[in-house]
Formats: C-alpha cells, sequence, structure tokens
C-alpha cells in the first residue's frame, strides 16, 4: 500500500507541510506505529487515521501549491469528514466552477451584445443628432434669412401694401383735385359760352336795328328830291362802317365762343381719359394688394408651420441628445465589468481549468490511497451486516446473495437458477 510503505513516510518527512504543527505529530505518531507492527500483521485502520493519512498524501501530491481548493479539502479531512462528504464537496467544487465558466461566457456575451446594440444605438442617434441639426439649420434659414426668409417676405410684402395702399390714396387724392379743376373748368366754359352766346345775340340784334334804322334813312333822304342830295361818300362811310363794325365784334365773339367751346370738349376728352386711367391704375393697385394679401397670408401660414416644426425638431433634439447621453453613460457604467471579463475570461478560463483538474487529480489520488480504500472496504463490510463472513468468499456467490436477500440456498437458487453455486 502507497501510505504505509516506508518510502511514502520518508517522503512525507521531508515535506514541510508534515514536519511542523498537528500533521507532524500525526506524522511522527504513524511512523512509530509502523517501525513497531511492521514484523505484525496490521491492524484494521480506523477512519480518522485513514482520512489523516489521505491528508498526508494530498499534501505531498499537491506540493508546493497554494490553491484554496486543496486547503478546502484538507480541512475537511483533517475535520474528519467521511470520504463521501469530501468526495461530493469536490463534485459540488467542479460543479460550482463549469457553472461560474458559464456565467463568464454569458456574462461576456451579454456584454458583447450590449456593447454592439448601444454602440449601434449610439451611431444611430448621432445620425439622428446630425440630421436634425440640419433640419433645424434650413428651417431656422427659412424663418430668418434676412435676404429670402419667411419673415423679410411678409416684412417686404407688408410695406409694399403699405405703399400700394399709399399710392392709392395719393391718386385718388390727385385724381379728385382735378376733377374738381375740371368741374369747376367745365363751370366757367359753360358760363362764359352762355355770356358770349347773349352778347353775340344782343350785338346781333343792335346792330341789325341800326342797319335798318340807317337803311330807312337812306330811303326817306332819297325821296326828298327838293333837298339836295347828301355826298355819296359820306353815306356810304357811314352805313359801312356801321356794318362792318358790328360783323368784326360778332365775329371775334363767335370766335372765343367756339374756342371755349373746344376747349371744353377737349377738357372733357382730358377728363374721360385721366378717369380711365385713374381706374386702371386702381385695378392694378387693387390686384397688387391681392395678390400681396395673398402671399402675406400664405407666408405666415408656412411661416406658423416651419416654426411649429423647428419647435417639434428641437424638442426631438434634445429628447435625442438625452438619449446618447444616457448610452453613453450606459456605456460607462457597464465598462468596468466588461472590460474585466473581456480581458480576462481567457485566464478564469485557464485558471478554473487548473482547478477542475486540480480537484479531479485529489478524487483520483483520494481513491487510490489505501486509506480510501480501507475506508471503502470497512463502509462495504458494514453494509454486509452479518453476511460479511459468508460474502468474504465471494459476493457473487449464491451464499452470499441468498444471505443479503435473507432467503435459503435454495429458495435464491429457485428464482435465480443461473447464479453461480445453484
Amino acid at each position: 500500500a502507497i501510505l504505509n510503505s516506508d518510502s511514502a513516510f520518508e517522503t512525507f518527512g521531508s515535506v514541510e507541510a508534515t514536519k511542523s504543527g498537528g500533521t507532524a505529530f500525526l506524522q511522527r505518531a504513524e511512523v512509530r506505529r509502523h517501525r513497531a507492527v511492521r514484523s505484525h500483521v496490521p491492524s484494521k485502520v480506523t477512519p480518522a487515521a485513514a482520512q489523516r493519512r489521505a491528508t498526508e498524501f494530498l499534501q505531498k501530491v499537491a506540493g508546493s501549491k497554494s490553491s484554496p481548493l486543496f486547503t478546502r479539502i484538507f480541512a475537511m479531512l483533517q475535520a474528519n469528514n467521511p470520504f463521501s462528504t469530501v468526495l461530493a464537496e469536490i463534485d459540488k467544487m467542479i460543479a460550482l466552477i463549469a457553472k461560474e465558466g458559464k456565467a463568464d461566457i454569458e456574462q461576456w456575451e451579454w456584454c458583447e451584445g450590449e456593447r454592439t446594440v448601444t454602440h449601434n444605438s449610439i451611431i444611430d442617434r448621432e445620425g439622428d443628432i446630425t440630421a436634425l441639426e440640419g433640419a433645424i439649420q434650413q428651417l431656422d434659414e427659412a424663418i430668418n434669412d434676412p435676404t429670402v426668409g419667411l419673415k423679410m417676405a411678409i416684412k417686404m410684402d407688408e410695406e409694399a401694401s403699405e405703399a400700394n395702399y399709399k399710392s392709392q390714396e395719393e391718386e385718388t387724392k390727385v385724381r379728385r383735385e382735378e376733377n374738381q379743376v375740371y368741374q369747376k373748368a367745365m363751370s366757367d366754359a359753360s358760363e362764359a359760352q352762355a355770356l358770349l352766346q347773349r352778347a353775340i345775340t344782343v350785338l346781333k340784334k343792335y346792330y341789325e336795328k341800326k342797319i335798318h334804322e340807317i337803311q330807312a334813312g337812306l330811303v326817306q333822304v332819297h325821296r326828298r328830291k327838293e333837298e339836295p342830295a347828301p355826298p355819296s361818300t359820306w353815306e356810304d362811310e357811314v352805313y359801312e362802317g356801321q356794318s362792318e363794325g358790328g360783323n368784326s365784334a360778332i365775329e371775334m365773339l363767335e370766335f372765343i365762343l367756339k374756342n371755349t367751346a373746344d376747349e371744353e370738349k377737349t377738357a372733357h376728352v382730358d377728363e374721360f381719359k385721366a378717369q380711365k386711367a385713374y381706374e386702371k391704375s386702381m385695378q392694378t393697385f387693387k390686384e397688387e394688394e391681392a395678390d400681396l394679401q395673398k402671399s402675406i397670408s400664405e407666408n405666415r401660414k408656412e411661416l406658423a408651420q416651419k416654426e411649429e416644426e423647428m419647435l417639434e425638431k428641437e424638442k426631438e433634439l434634445e429628447k435625442t441628445e438625452k438619449e446618447l447621453k444616457a448610452l453613453e453613460e450606459y456605456l460607462e457604467k457597464i465598462k468596468p465589468g466588461c472590460d474585466y471579463i473581456m480581458e480576462n475570461i481567457d485566464k478564469r478560463d485557464e485558471h478554473r481549468a487548473t482547478e477542475k483538474q486540480a480537484l479531479e487529480t485529489a478524487v483520483e489520488k483520494i481513491k487510490g490511497t489505501p486509506a480510501y480504500k480501507d475506508a471503502m472496504a470497512d463502509a462495504h463490510t458494514e453494509e454486509l451486516g452479518d453476511c460479511a463472513e459468508v460474502c468474504a468468499k465471494g459476493e457473487d456467490k449464491v451464499e452470499c446473495k441468498a444471505c443479503l436477500a435473507k432467503v435459503t440456498v435454495p429458495g435464491y437458487c429457485a428464482g435465480h437458477p443461473s447464479t453461480p453455486g445453484c
């Protein structure tokens, strides 16, 4: 047996861990006892002694390793825990190592996934922010540009509308004044023509009367034959002078009358043209005003829409910036833990593999020690109970099986005829 050999005890004696403390005492005691009884048949090993021997052997196997797992196993063995308890604990440790490995993989995958998704979300948010800032800038230019912005367009239309209104007022004022002048001229022309016409009529009557009187006088003169005839030159001059003077005055008045009438007609034509021009101008002004008011209305409507859209974009931008900040803060929050697992998962896997191998080796070593085998044999003997002596010849024998089944050999063979010994 390994633990019962001289070489094993000499080896334990060379290990520092077995030279000091309680293990040193136990080992020396075992050495003395071993040497004292080596020439005799070994006595039955007690469970406590078997565990001490297993502990000493594992200390030798572990050598200079300072594994906490081995330390825990040593502590359990030194506390006289049953081998089954120790091995069950080792199985738990191996299962825990596997669980930790699975948790590391899940954590690594989670970190990889979270970082990828979050990074993509950050890229999306940054793109959204760029797009929103561009849209807001375009809206701001459309609203506030000093040359082509809606506010400037509305201002210019309003100023043009105001200028249009003032032009209408000015032209209306001028047209009214012109019409008043026309009305006065027409009144004066009408009155002048009436006066001229009366004067002409009066003059014509007057000269007709004078001419008639002169002619009547001449007739009477010629009838007076006894009277000497007047000089022909004087009579003729009187008649002709009266006639020509009257005609000249009347012609002058008629000329003035005709010119006055012509002026009145010209004034009528000019007034008609001026009124038509005014009406056409007013129509143009009205159309321009309608266009301006339509433009103002449409621009104000568009301005309201763009201001509302800009406000929504600004709210959306603020929300997106908060989301971006939250994503960046979230990456910073998970960075320490994720950096650790991403950078150390391979080392942790190596350490777990080493620990698992060490535990599996410990199980093999424990199960390979005489102490463990003796303990298992003793436990099995206890399980056999009263049949231990019968089963010592072979547990596959019918006598052992019949004893364990608590029936007679013939009875067991009746039910199990293929059993050796039946």
